[in-house]
């Protein structure tokens, strides 16, 4: 089987119906069954197939014209699958990028933690609310950071080009230098904290910066902070902790959000109240009450998930 040989248009139609009429959960025990054997037919349909379901997992590289299509509820059947169809056709050597290239995508939804060991060894902590991907190929290892907060610990990669391991977000990328490191996207900007080792930060303007274990820096498109010592609350999470040293009851409560779902709001009359302690990540309801009970502070709950804080009534 010559993977670089252009496998036929009809063909690549099937396999694209076959594609919707899976992601549409419409296979019947009868079509799963007419499905094997289409696909087991030959190996052009078979190449046809894996490209066409690599396609389907990694929609977030597709191209803006077909980036809509939703293959669950497609909105015109006939032209996603026409739009799919073309898509494989026009690179002629896809199926051999797709062989060469890992893409998959991990998530977590408000607190939740999830823990995953890479291809090449290396291994990943998302924290709460965090969306990423991966895409390994045979030049680089790359993580984009879509939002949310990681952990990384990289292995040594093992190939013989010896690929650099990347982490890109909005504002730039950090390259791993043999190191364990958190990143984390802001709404304004990428904190980077280094536990061993060094990690080199480069923006979307090409400023560069090395930070070495201990120390952590935040970039923008076009500027690099100083580096600073790494504070124990900035790893906290992957411990279940989330640490407060004197710090403002708004910053606090914005930071608490991250951790449960709907709304978490702070009274701007109340913000400016210093809060300290170690708050379980797993019971932020607990979190909240120990702060009415320390704090000149009262909980507007209309439901679960739409707390208000605002100052305590004086008797």
């Amino acid at each position: 089987m010559n993977p670089t040989l252009p496998i036929d248009q009809r063909i690549i139609v099937d396999a694209a119906e076959w594609l919707v009429k899976l992601h549409a959960h419409e296979m019947t025990a009868a079509d799963r069954a007419a499905f094997e054997r289409w696909r087991a037919q030959s190996s052009e349909h078979q190449r046809a197939w894996a490209a066409a379901n690599a396609l389907a997992r990694t929609f977030s590289t597709v191209p803006p014209a077909l980036g809509n299509m939703t293959l669950g509820r497609p909105r015109d059947r006939r032209s996603t699958i026409k739009n799919l169809a073309l898509l494989l056709l026009v690179a002629p050597l896809g199926w051999v990028a797709w062989q060469k290239a890992t893409r998959e995508r991990y998530q977590t939804a408000a607190g939740e933690w999830k823990t995953h060991t890479l291809s090449d060894g290396s291994t990943i902590r998302l924290n709460s609310g965090t969306v990423i991907d991966i895409a390994y190929s045979d030049k680089q290892r790359l993580i984009h950071l879509r939002e949310g907060e990681v952990l990384i610990e990289t292995a040594k990669d093992d190939s013989s080009s010896s690929r650099p391991f990347l982490v890109r977000t909005k504002e730039g990328t950090t390259r791993a230098l043999g190191t364990r490191f958190v990143v984390r996207q802001w709404n304004k900007g990428t904190q980077v904290s280094v536990l061993e080792h060094a990690v080199e930060i480069e923006t979307n303007h090409r400023q560069r910066r090395i930070v070495s274990a201990g120390e952590y820096a935040r970039f923008e498109d076009d500027a690099i902070t100083d580096n600073k010592p790494v504070e124990l609350a900035a790893t906290a999470w992957t411990q279940g902790m989330l640490i407060a040293d004197g710090q403002p009851l708004g910053d606090f409560v914005e930071e608490l959000s991250r951790y449960r779902s709907g709304m978490l709001y702070c009274d701007p009359a109340v913000a400016h109240l210093k809060i300290s302690g170690v708050f379980q990540l797993g019971d932020t309801d607990k979190a909240l009450h120990i702060l009415q009970e320390t704090l000149p502070i009262t909980l507007l709950q209309r439901t679960r998930y739409w707390i208000t804080i605002v100052a305590a009534e004086k008797s």
